[in-house]
């Protein structure tokens, strides 16, 4: 089973878990334990099938090609604040006082399963940048490719990369998120050098700068 069928998988018993749920406020096939009992049956399959996702693309990660860790703080705080709103969707659910407080459980899982996610990735470098022959690809929430053909400008300040697509678009590299920064500093110059992409004066002042701290 590969990461796409894990995710549709996943998506799936989400879906059955929810309309399942939904159903027995009106037709009452299961009082309350049996419901929680089949609620965490299929929450913990959902872990395992998310776990399965992430961890195959740990599998790929690995492949022997330049990666460097690249764990921001904007994707903890984006994961923690997805965590905290499930868990207070749970809270309100929980004390409404209806048969809308039996979905609680789902909301946890979600919670739950985010909170998971979290730690594998930290402690699996899965969030990284990979440098290859001719682009940049770009693992976090999503996995992103920035070809060297397609950049305009690259620009250095304040120890942040900035690539300047021709299309305008920009993507950034926070040096301070990368613990091998002279390492990370020498590869993407290489790169840079090998694919004739434009720098700025300025910026190639400050990088030779950075190489030589």
């Amino acid at each position: 089973m590969n990461s796409a069928l894990a995710s549709i998988g996943k998506n799936l018993l989400l879906v059955a878990i929810v309309i399942l749920s939904a159903s027995n406020f009106f037709y009452s096939w299961f009082n309350w334990n049996e419901l929680l009992w089949i609620q965490l049956f299929f929450g913990l399959a959902y872990i395992f099938l998310s776990c399965y996702e992430i961890l195959n693309a740990s599998f790929k990660a690995s492949l022997p090609v330049q990666r460097f860790s690249y764990f921001t703080f904007s994707l903890v705080a984006l994961r923690v604040l997805k965590a905290s709103i499930f868990i207070t969707f749970a809270m309100m659910l929980f004390t409404s006082g209806s048969r809308a407080k039996y979905l609680y459980v789902i909301c946890l899982i979600i919670a739950l399963t985010e909170l998971i996610i979290l730690l594998i990735k930290h402690k699996r470098n899965l969030c990284f940048i990979s440098i290859y022959a001719n682009y940049l690809l770009f693992a976090e929430s999503r996995l992103k490719k920035v070809f060297a053909a397609d950049i305009e400008v690259i620009e250095f300040r304040h120890e942040i990369f900035y690539f300047v697509k021709k299309n305008k678009e920009v993507f950034q590299i926070k040096l301070i998120h990368i613990k091998e920064k002279t390492t990370f500093l020498v590869a993407i110059n290489e790169w840079v050098t090998r694919n004739n992409v434009n720098v700025s004066e300025e910026s190639k002042g400050k990088i030779e700068k950075a190489l030589g701290a």
